[in-house]
């Protein structure tokens, strides 16, 4: 359990990828959180996944980045050797283990 000079733990869900207008609030939420502090657990899954190598430029110590396996494998998509790929047992222990979950 995180201790109270723990930064927040938040879990991002993101299903859409940058043609949706949810996308651009994605952003705006991400990086507001960032600038809080707060340790960030981002899954990517269904459309989402497609921003996989996008967001791996903001991945580090604030910011964990994880992609459903079966959404990659589904539109034929390569699996970045740096990011943690999983299923929903993965995200299931993500959302248990966060303050706060947020979905777009």
């Amino acid at each position: 359990m995180p201790s109270p000079s723990s930064p927040k733990q938040l879990c991002l869900l993101l299903t859409v990828d940058r043609r949706s207008e949810q996308f651009s609030q994605f952003l705006q939420v991400l990086e507001e959180r960032r600038a809080r502090g707060e340790q960030i657990y981002l899954y990517c899954l269904d459309d989402g996944i497609r921003e996989i190598d996008s967001l791996h430029a903001l991945a580090g110590p604030q910011l964990r980045l994880f992609g459903c396996a079966y959404a990659a494998m589904r539109r034929s998509l390569p699996r970045n050797p740096d990011v943690t790929y999983g299923g929903l047992g993965l995200l299931a222990d993500l959302i248990s283990g966060t303050a706060e979950l947020l979905a777009f």
